[in-house]
């Protein structure tokens, strides 16, 4: 049985009683966690490196978890280095390219901006899925892609067709898209790892890996940038980062993205936009603006378009 075979037996097995209802809840509030990150990016602009903050955080989210995996290393070990590749690929998509990004992204654009972009992952998904996966489509879901680009190129431009024709997009709006891109790729991964692995250990060896593919950027921005300063700002990020949203959240986000799929999970990244834009007005002080709305009407029915086409026999 493929993969994609057994994600939707997940899915079968996941919708009896109320076990669908209990993961999907789960699944929800780690996107809310998800959400205070790129709030933490906004709150930090310019305080914190941003890979040294993603270096450390990896490290503290590690810790955490090594006491909980150490009893499933001899056993499971030899499955891990088999299917090394894959944990490269998913290390490096979530941490080098889904996460330290974003601490980037968020110096030079809003945290609504940068949550509005990340609402496309559903449709990124879908690409990588058909990419990596060969999951069929059809061309509702492909009419779906193209109107969640539209809808990116609202945010990217912010309502201004001059700026897009000039090509000076905001650098953080880029960075998002990156993010999102390494993010959906990661999703897809996941469904190739080993099921008998443990989810605690997938987690640890995937922030393990992290940590070594980020140190020569984290070398490269100590020593021609900036170096980490310890201070209060700094202390408080790394542990909020690590543990918050490295542990909590991922892992949250882990268990029901193997239970419910890359594309169910990846659905459900339009309640990350809504708590992020809640906290970002309360908390940051940002406002709402019309190509914001016009910008996640786009997203939210090209999003729409692709869930509910039915794929090409």
């Amino acid at each position: 049985m493929n993969n994609s075979n057994n994600a939707d037996t997940n899915v079968r097995i996941e919708t009896r009683g109320g076990a669908f209802l209990w993961t999907y809840s789960l699944l929800v509030f780690s996107q809310i966690l998800f959400g205070s990150n790129q709030i933490l990016a906004r709150l930090i602009e310019g305080a914190v490196p941003p890979i040294g903050l993603s270096f450390w955080r990896w490290i503290v989210a590690t810790l955490v978890v090594l006491p909980f995996t150490l009893k499933y290393l001899k056993p499971y070990m030899p499955l891990v280095l088999k299917e090394w590749r894959i944990y490269v690929g998913c290390a490096f998509c979530l941490i080098v390219l889904g996460n330290t990004t974003i601490y980037i992204a968020l110096n030079y654009t809003t945290a609504i901006n940068g949550a509005i972009v990340s609402s496309v992952q559903p449709a990124i998904t879908f690409a990588m899925s058909w990419l990596v996966l060969r999951e069929l489509v059809s061309k509702g879901q492909i009419a779906g892609a193209m109107i969640t680009i539209m809808g990116v190129l609202v945010i990217i431009s912010q309502g201004d067709l001059a700026i897009l024709i000039g090509l000076r997009p905001n650098p953080g709006d880029l960075w998002m898209i990156v993010s999102v891109m390494g993010f959906s790729l990661y999703a897809v991964l996941l469904q190739k790892l080993p099921s008998a692995v443990p989810a605690v250990l997938t987690l640890n060896v995937i922030q393990l890996l992290g940590i070594i593919l980020l140190l020569p950027f984290y070398a490269f921005e100590t020593v021609y940038i900036r170096p980490m300063e310890l201070n209060q700002v700094t202390i408080t990020a790394v542990l909020w980062a690590g543990t918050i949203v490295a542990v909590a959240a991922l892992g949250l986000w882990n268990y029901t993205n193997r239970r419910l799929g890359a594309n169910v999970a990846s659905g459900t990244v339009h309640l990350r936009l809504v708590a992020i834009t809640v906290m970002a007005i309360v908390i940051l002080g940002e406002s709402l603006e019309i190509f914001h709305l016009i910008a996640f009407v786009i997203i939210m029915i090209g999003v729409f378009a692709i869930t509910k086409a039915k794929p090409q026999k």
